[in-house]
């Protein structure tokens, strides 16, 4: 009898390493960023086919394999000091360590080795064992499946969560971040990307009172100048209003000139043509057509044909990779101050507002700036001096004008200090 548990806890022992092995490539196939090994390579081309199980199922069904396995190991050594004249709480702490022992060579030694230092065709002949071993705990796996969907169905309703796709993608991501399959350097741009989906061109655009725009009868000496002061290198031409813009000149056109050809000569004969599109565009439409077309400004127009802003492949990229500090660019105005308070610009993006400190408006907000959601919440331009606490934040309009708020204060406030100001 010990003879023969030891003989089974040997084959446990392999049978483990093996599985180890097979969970590993299942786990590495789904990472985005995998390393680049032969016996991974070989796992995806052929081996994976093979076992004829999809590399979620197959994560899952290696998993509770390797855990039968465990099971069956930590048995098969209690069988073989049972066996002898110890004492049973001797023969169990026996056995316990030596499962631990041989689980740890095993998984994190023999397994890790193999599935970094082979090419991965030592399996090829052990493909129907694995196979029937996937086969073998399916029924186990539609059980979890059974249970999972049961769990889901008593989750709280889509009320709970964020309108959209987003909400499903964030547990998919926050999932592949628990299992290792999605690195957590990856979490953020991954975020972004799916926020960016969700966008209109009317949250990135450059709005109409910040664009910088010169007038075709303007003389390319005023372009020059307005060139060096504002350090653009795409500048969009007006005719007698910004309502009216004929296209855009690149400084390229202009100082491929001599400055004698440059005398007299005015912006409208530099002029190329622009594209218009309306500020309910979706942003990654525009992003595919721009980059098809290779431009990289479009004028954008509201639904009376006024110009409303400007969107530039700058600004849509900055929406997935974060703020591009250009070298000629001054600094943000985004000020810390103790406490957690932060004085920032009127003009600044509410998701740029949501990283500072974890707020979010209403969804029924018209509002993509801080300046103008304090607006909107007011029901007129506010005045220096001005304050507003809502939804768990505080407001203090420190500048501003008749037509906007030009700087605020803005901070968090403690739940007990909002039921003071209902």
């Amino acid at each position: 009898m010990t003879w023969f548990a030891l003989a089974a806890a040997a084959g446990s022992a392999v049978l483990l390493c093996l599985i180890t092995v097979v969970q590993i490539l299942y786990m590495e196939s789904l990472r985005l960023r995998s390393r680049d090994l032969p016996a991974l390579q070989f796992f995806k081309e052929t081996l994976e086919p093979r076992i004829g199980v999809e590399a979620e199922k197959g994560v899952l069904a290696f998993s509770l394999i390797k855990h039968t396995v465990l099971l069956l190991l930590g048995l098969c050594f209690m069988a073989v000091r049972f066996g002898n004249t110890t004492t049973p709480w001797q023969s169990f702490f026996e056995a316990t360590l030596f499962a631990w022992l041989t689980m740890l060579l095993a998984t994190y030694v023999l397994a890790q080795m193999l599935y970094r230092k082979t090419s991965g065709h030592w399996l090829l002949p052990l493909t129907p064992v694995l196979r029937l071993c996937a086969l073998a705990v399916r029924p186990l796996t539609a059980i979890l499946g059974f249970f999972q969907s049961l769990v889901e169905l008593s989750a709280p309703g889509p009320e709970s969560h964020e309108a959209g796709p987003s909400g499903p993608i964030e547990a998919l991501i926050s999932a592949g971040e628990e299992e290792g399959i999605i690195e957590k350097d990856d979490r953020k741009l991954i975020e972004s990307v799916v926020a960016f989906g969700d966008k209109t061109v009317r949250e990135v655009m450059t709005p109409r009172p910040k664009i910088v725009a010169i007038d075709a009868s303007r003389s390319l000496e005023d372009l020059r100048e307005l060139v060096i002061h504002e350090q653009f290198s795409r500048i969009p031409v007006f005719e007698q209003s910004i309502d009216h813009i004929i296209g855009f000149i690149h400084v390229r056109d202009m100082f491929e000139l001599d400055e004698a050809d440059r005398q007299g000569r005015l912006v409208r004969e530099l002029v190329r043509p622009i594209r218009f599109v309306p500020e309910t565009k979706p942003v990654n439409d525009l992003l595919r057509e721009m980059q098809e077309a290779g431009a990289h400004m479009a004028i954008v127009v509201d639904e009376y044909g006024n110009v409303a802003g400007l969107a530039t492949m700058e600004d849509m990229v900055e929406e997935i990779l974060g703020e591009i500090h250009d070298e000629h660019e001054p600094e943000r105005d985004v000020h810390e101050e103790p406490e957690g308070r932060f004085v920032v610009a009127g003009s600044l993006d509410l998701d740029r507002l949501h990283d500072l400190i974890g707020f979010r408006p209403a969804e029924d907000t018209e509002s993509t700036t801080i300046g103008g959601l304090v607006t909107e919440w007011l029901g007129h331009v506010p005045h220096a001096g001005e304050t507003v606490e809502r939804d768990g934040i505080r407001i203090e309009v420190l500048a501003g004008d008749e037509l906007k708020v030009e700087q605020v204060r803005v901070s968090k406030i403690a739940p007990e200090a909002m039921s003071q100001h209902p």
